[in-house]
């Protein structure tokens, strides 16, 4: 394991997406281990165990003294080895998502077309030559192949993970006819001549595909007409969608480091009383087991005690944290998960806040700008105001997965306040234009402006993750931050 990221699964979904894709055809071989080792920057063990793996699930095959043969076809009835057995969509679930893809997944791939440059292009267009229209099913799975490119080009492990856990990449449509996928296909290479040359994506219209899902004939039996493997979200419904974009030892982090924050903020003083396991199983929506190894670390660190039988207590004052030996590369881990969080709000906060908007009543965003107002003249500990106006955002999503998505973004932006010296808990100029431009975004849900007030969320969110970024490289976190993980390997 690498400062977190386990490289070789890394390493495994790159070639495992080349032999799917028709990079590495078949019948050709592997790159010797020395080449691999050279290319993903790994041990020769990281190599073994990767291939090991690829012949496991019927990619390669190997023999002594050999490199791997690949043996995977892309062919309509082999394409998707390896998948659990295609299932039809169920179409609430489906709905769900795919409106909750609208809004994720348009401007992550816009944010990611706008950051390739000019040898990158060589991927998206090495898969399109691929896209066989004679083959439907490859055909369609390299199509999502190609858009998935984009969203893993913003190099950001969790957007990966938001958009990976929607289940796009292995969803099937109905074929079509030859003459709709040569059509398509003309489509996506104007597509691509386009935004190479700087254009708008907007600017090329695609035909309307809604058929090939089962938008027109099947909806009213409450089926789809793309299939799906059984355990796609889109089959299963959106209820597991949280633990599919976030990690176990996110999930445990997120309690142990909250639970710092609150006592470096002074919200919990030596001898308080923490709540139960049971109670911050509900608070933090975790397992128990994951309480249980939050309380074990911070009793490690020494910032509470378990007596059994009466509860979990506070024995470290605020000005005592910074004693505590924390690993740097934790400390680093953390900072990441936060920094991709502020990036995957920013990208989508404009379509999701003005979604949210519409839901909003008067008197609740009336409500929200007196809380907004009592939070900064009354209770003020540190900057709260932007997320209050996230919680509250959240609160009005209608989509499951969309929540889902945006609950992991809502706990890891509390990650901020547990990091040393980030956050201040003076007001200064910056925390009072941010707090101003919460209230006044609760003004424009009160007056019903829907999409002046999704435009200014996304300036001030924006403005906040610019602002942390620079803090970040000025207190020196920047630097270990970014080596958490290698965000090329995420598309390279």
């Amino acid at each position: 394991m690498k400062n977190g990221i386990v490289i070789y699964e890394k390493f495994y979904q790159i070639l495992k997406n080349k032999i799917e894709c028709g990079l590495i055809p078949k019948g050709s071989r592997l790159p010797s281990r020395a080449a691999l080792c050279r290319e993903f920057a790994t041990s020769e063990k990281t190599v073994r165990r990767v291939v090991e793996m690829l012949a496991a699930d019927g990619y390669v095959e190997t023999s002594q003294r050999r490199r791997p043969t690949v043996i995977f076809e892309r062919t309509a009835e082999t394409y998707g080895r390896g998948i659990l057995p295609l299932q039809k969509a169920d179409a609430t679930a489906a709905n769900d998502i795919l409106k909750t893809g609208i809004l994720v997944c348009y401007p992550v791939i816009s944010s990611g077309i706008s950051r390739c440059t000019e040898a990158d292009w060589e991927i998206p267009e090495a898969i399109l030559e691929k896209m066989d229209p004679s083959q439907p099913a490859g055909f369609w799975r390299l199509s999502n192949r190609f858009w998935r490119f984009f969203a893993a080009r913003n190099e950001n492990d969790l957007i990966l993970r938001a958009v990976d856990g929607l289940g796009f990449a292995d969803l099937d449509p109905l074929p079509g006819t030859y003459a709709i996928r040569c059509a398509y296909c003309a489509k996506i290479k104007e597509f691509l001549q386009t935004v190479k040359r700087g254009g708008a994506p907007e600017s090329v219209h695609f035909d309307d595909l809604s058929a090939l899902y089962g938008f027109v004939s099947s909806q009213a039996e409450g089926r789809l007409s793309f299939r799906v493997a059984a355990d796609s979200p889109m089959r299963s419904g959106t209820k597991t969608l949280y633990q599919r974009i976030s990690k176990a030892e996110e999930r445990y982090s997120r309690v142990y480091l909250d639970i710092l924050g609150l006592i470096a903020i002074g919200r919990y003083q030596p001898g308080d009383r923490l709540p139960s396991h049971a109670q911050l199983r509900e608070n933090y929506g975790v397992s128990i087991d994951s309480t249980v190894k939050a309380i074990h670390l911070l009793q490690k660190w020494g910032v509470v005690t378990a007596i059994r039988g009466k509860g979990i207590f506070v024995a470290m004052e605020s000005r005592e944290l910074s004693r505590i030996r924390i690993d740097p590369a934790l400390i680093a881990c953390h900072i990441r998960r936060y920094l991709d969080s502020l990036e995957l709000l920013s990208l989508t906060i404009e379509g999701v806040a003005a979604h949210a908007a519409v839901h909003i009543t008067p008197e609740e965003a009336k409500a929200l700008g007196e809380k907004l107002e009592k939070v900064w003249n009354e209770d003020y500990l540190y900057q709260l105001s932007p997320i209050i106006l996230l919680e509250f955002i959240v609160e009005h999503i209608q989509y499951d997965a969309l929540k889902a998505i945006y609950t992991v973004v809502q706990d890891h932006y509390h990650i901020g306040r547990s990091i040393p010296k980030l956050l201040s808990h003076e007001k200064n100029q910056y925390n009072l234009k941010i707090h101003q431009e919460c209230r006044t975004i609760a003004g424009c849900w009160e007056e019903g402006e829907v999409y002046l007030s999704a435009k200014k969320a996304t300036d001030m969110y924006q403005y906040i993750q610019r602002l942390i970024a620079a803090e970040c490289k000025r207190l020196g976190y920047w630097e270990n931050a970014m080596q958490v993980y290698d965000g090329t390997f995420l598309w390279k």
